[in-house]
Formats: C-alpha cells, structure tokens, sequence
C-alpha cells in the first residue's frame, strides 16, 4: 500500500491537484492551478496558484456531494492573514458536472474524473481513519504546535431535498464587532439573521458575547459578534451593495 497520493485533473486552463502526503497525517492538499499567459502552468512550489490543507471531515463533505447525498459543500479557512473558500457543488439538479472553488479558482469536472475523484478520496479517507488517528501518528507529532480553531457545521435542505453543509475552520480571534440584526430563526448551535439589505446568514452562537432575544422576530438587535464572522459573511455583503 503507497504511502502517498498525487493525482492531477488537467483542463485547457485550469488544473486541480490532490496530494495526501502520507496515509498516517490527518489532512491532505487541495491545489488549484492556471495556465499562464504565456503558455506555462503555475507551479505551486513556487508559491503560485492556491493550495488548502483539508481534514478527514472535510474530505468527508465532499464525498456527500460526490455521492449526490449533499446539494454543496462550503468550507472557509483562515490562515494567518490570509483567508480562502473552498466550495464544491454541482453545476445543476442534474449533477453531472462537479463545481470546485478555491479562492478565485475555478474547476469543472466531468465523468469519469468525478468517479476517479470519488474512488480516490474514498480509499484516501480509509487509510487515514486506520493510520492518521492512532496512537502511533500521536506520538510522532508531540512536538508540532497545535494551533487552536473552531468547527461550524449548520445542516441546511436544499429546494431538491439534499442537505447543504457549511463548516468553518479559523484561527481563535479575539477581535469582536456589533452589528444589527434580525433573528429569524434558531437551532440549538446558530442563529439565522438577517441584515437591513435584506441578506440571510447563519452564525454560531459561539460567537455572539452579548445576550439577545431569540423570542423576537421583528425587531433589529444589537449583536457583539466575533470579528472573523464579520469578515466572512458580512463584509463581502456590504461590498456587493457599494
């Protein structure tokens, strides 16, 4: 059994790239690509292009929507400075060609890349939960720093009955902002709000450090909410609008 995996998905323009770099690491590399003006590709290893760390849960969101059991799959990560979306979804109801962003980075895939993308993040995962959570790999990593973050995940049904699944991986971020908005609705980790321009976003209630009134479905409410919420959803909403 290899230790390793490299498969590259090449289009006239655009090339997407998956690289676990050992079956006993929790995580692999998604890197998205372009063909320059100039006729060459962006390489990576000189830093061109863009490349995500994903986790065996991530990896398992996008197997959902490769087996047509999710309607789309967003991811959002913050590195450093830095902050990427990832978002894989399928082009129509008909879901037979798959959408995959990477920041500005855009892919389309057809059969049988889908099924080869399928087989490999389906045989990826299962070496990882055999060799990637052990006690061994532990033990191998006491010395890496562990950074702390935070997963949301907010289930949400789709008009064609499958789910949408959204999480969020990001740096702790002691930064907080007020907004106001309306709380539409509330599930026991997140509130649905709404903004004066009419916008709908959920947010964790982990990131909410004020009390406010879930009850109350009419009226704007101040909100103090973490900073790296804010840079997500509302920001790039607020552009949109100038």
């Amino acid at each position: 059994m290899a230790d390793f995996h490299t498969k590259s998905f090449f289009g006239q323009n655009r090339a997407l790239i998956i690289n676990s770099p050992a079956k006993s690491v929790p995580y692999i590399f998604l890197q998205s690509i372009k063909r320059k003006i100039d006729g060459s590709w962006e390489k990576p290893s000189k830093g061109e292009g863009k490349t995500v760390k994903l986790s065996i849960e991530e990896i398992i969101c996008i197997l959902e929507v490769l087996k047509r059991k999710s309607a789309n799959w967003r991811g959002y990560h913050v590195f450093k400075d830095y902050k990427t979306e990832i978002y894989v979804r399928w082009e129509s109801e008909a879901r037979e060609v798959l959408i995959v962003n990477v920041g500005e980075y855009k892919k389309k895939l057809k059969f049988p890349n889908t099924n080869f993308l399928t087989l490999l993040l389906e045989h990826i995962l299962t070496e990882k939960i055999e060799f990637a959570t052990s006690g061994t790999f532990e033990s191998k990593t006491e010395k890496i720093e562990r950074k702390d973050y935070g997963v949301f995940s907010e289930h949400i049904i789709a008009r064609n009955g499958l789910q949408v699944v959204e999480t969020t991986e990001y740096g702790v971020d002691k930064e907080v902002m007020e907004i106001n908005g309306k709380i539409k609705v509330e599930s026991p980790k997140a509130i649905l709000i709404m903004l004066d321009t009419g916008n709908e976003f959920w947010i964790p209630k982990s990131t909410v450090h004020n009390n406010y009134n879930a009850r109350d479905k009419e009226n704007y409410q101040k909100l103090i909410v973490d900073k790296w919420i804010i840079e997500k959803y509302i920001i790039g909403i607020f552009d949109k609008h100038e």
